[in-house]
């Protein structure tokens, strides 16, 4: 019996397709769990009374948390190098996010608080791509 050569490792335009799809996908329901947490905490706040000092923090952890299901939800659809379509995932999510804000805020602020938050969508995606991955 003859043996079968391995294929390369490069990805066949299809597979390129479906991880760009997954990509967005994740990154939009990454986008909305955050929007409706965001609602819900708008809400505690407004029930509590909180002191507004813990809203920065909390914003953080929901926008990083986010970001991490977005990365394990777009690592998930094919098992492969999770931490890179996570970091992607989390890039696109900050993207996004900072499309929302500009319509909606108005001010455009670039520089390092944009890069820090590059910095936070790609490490967060990528930690949820490697637990996409091996979940």
């Amino acid at each position: 019996m003859k043996k079968m050569r391995k294929a390369h490792n490069k990805q066949r335009p299809e597979h390129l397709g479906n991880d760009i799809i997954a990509i967005l996908k994740s990154s939009i329901i990454a986008i909305i769990i955050t929007l409706v947490c965001f609602a819900i905490f708008a809400i505690i706040i407004k029930v509590a009374d909180l002191q507004e000092t813990i809203i920065a923090p909390v914003v953080q952890v929901i926008r990083t948390l986010s970001i991490a299901f977005g990365g394990m939800l777009a690592a998930k659809s094919s098992k492969k190098v999770g931490w890179l379509k996570g970091g992607i995932t989390g890039v696109v999510y900050v993207l996004f996010a900072f499309m929302i804000s500009s319509l909606f805020g108005g001010s455009i602020l670039m520089g390092s608080i944009i890069f820090s938050d590059i910095l936070l969508g790609v490490i967060a995606g990528a930690v949820g791509g490697i637990i996409g991955v091996n979940v």
